[in-house]
């Protein structure tokens, strides 16, 4: 079970960390009341957190109060962990909507206690809206994430006894649109066989049931993994290398995924990527008539803005190709690098985020970083060029290149 753990001090939640995973939780961190909420409003939220008192940006009764207002929400068990241990503290946490309130002293045997009852009050109050559903042939076990539209849930294969990543769409939610979007996904991906792409087994989509029986990933999303390991330079590039041939693999196949980004891309427990979720994807090599008929209309803006190549902040959807997918890899390897974005971008606005990529120009990382790599710098300025026929013109190419310069430097 995923839990929240909001602190600001690290050595506390080091400390917290390594006892949730000793007793087998799957320990989310934050050190500030505003990383907590935005991985409490995530769609794929925790539904235990242990918050913090005193903490930046939003105390944890803050925090709670928040999350508890909200009734539109799934229940959240919540836990305030504080140093003040007086009563009225006690009442002012609880009164804030806390289900749970323990001194920082408490022993950790208390704390793992509280744990597991807060534990099994959540396993008999399910998420709303997303009761475990039956699927004919499959074994289905429990909750692994959410989204808008569709639930994925860890089953078993019955006829083959493989564990399997269930991805069900909610019926009572989706449009025509979502089905022509779910059924292109699994069409495209039944293409694909890669070790860097996520693999489809079986599927079945029609008016009654729409769902794919996708490779089960043990693993985590790259933002994730980046936090809970300390990724040096070698195996980040080794890492864009991967994803370059798994990029490669599907252009070569014609499909353009158009939604890179690190939530997209899975870490397995041996340091693998594996990009999944090709629900923006498109065939490059449909006819004319076909793009035609396609959901996205020219003009709309698909994708994450943070990463979007330029021609698809413009819209210019039946123009793009795999250049798009090579600047979505650059922007990841940039940020990870740099610790900037390369435009002056809002977070907070998606209208001017996207004005910015569709005109702006990418900054230097030199202009950060004054002794960054000349030519780690010629290589990600290449893949962010703003027209795509200055870019690296295949995935192929710049995973080459990247690997030539990690062999020449490290």
């Amino acid at each position: 079970m995923k839990v929240l753990i909001a602190e600001d001090s690290r050595t506390v939640r080091v400390l917290l960390e390594g006892q949730l995973k000793s007793w087998g939780y799957d320990p989310v961190s934050a050190a500030n009341g505003k990383e907590a909420l935005e991985i409490l409003n995530s769609d794929d939220a925790p539904r235990l957190a242990i918050l913090d008192w005193q903490m930046p940006e939003a105390d944890g009764v803050e925090v709670c109060r928040r999350i508890k207002e909200d009734l539109s929400r799934d229940f959240t068990y919540i836990i305030i962990l504080s140093a003040r241990d007086g009563e009225d503290d006690m009442v002012a946490g609880l009164s804030a909507g806390a289900d749970d309130y323990l001194p920082k002293s408490t022993n950790p045997i208390i704390l793992k206690s509280r744990l597991t009852a807060a534990a099994r009050i959540l396993e008999r109050v399910p998420p709303k809206g997303w009761t475990k559903p039956t699927i004919d042939g499959y074994t289905v076990e429990n909750l692994l994430g959410k989204g808008a539209y569709a639930t994925v849930w860890k089953a078993i294969q019955n006829a083959t006894g493989q564990q399997v990543a269930l991805k069900i769409l909610r019926m009572d939610l989706s449009t025509d649109g979502i089905f022509s979007r779910f059924a292109r996904e699994i069409k495209l991906m039944e293409k694909l066989c890669h070790p860097n792409i996520a693999q489809i087994y079986d599927s079945k989509i029609d008016r009654t049931i729409g769902y794919c029986a996708m490779e089960l990933i043990d693993g985590v999303p790259l933002q994730r993994y980046m936090k809970d390991h300390t990724v040096k330079k070698p195996q980040m590039f080794d890492i864009v290398y991967q994803l370059c041939k798994g990029l490669e693999h599907a252009h070569q196949n014609g499909i353009i995924h158009r939604d890179v980004k690190p939530s997209n891309i899975m870490m397995t427990s041996e340091g693998k990527p594996k990009l999944v979720d090709f629900g923006l994807g498109r065939n490059m090599f449909r006819p004319d008539s076909e793009r035609e008929n396609s959901q996205t209309m020219e003009g709309y803006v698909v994708g994450t803005p943070m990463y979007m190549a330029p021609e698809q902040a413009r819209g210019e959807n039946d123009r793009l190709d795999g250049r798009a997918d090579i600047y979505s890899l650059g922007t990841i390897l940039y940020i990870t690098l740099v610790r900037r974005h390369p435009y002056d971008i809002s977070r907070e606005c998606r209208s001017d985020a996207i004005k910015e990529v569709a005109h702006g120009v990418a900054r230097r990382p030199s202009e950060f970083k004054p002794d960054f790599d000349p030519e780690l710098e010629r290589i990600l300025m290449k893949s962010l060029a703003h027209a795509p026929d200055d870019r690296y013109q295949s995935a192929r190419e710049m995973g080459t290149a990247l690997k030539q310069y990690a062999d020449a430097n490290f």
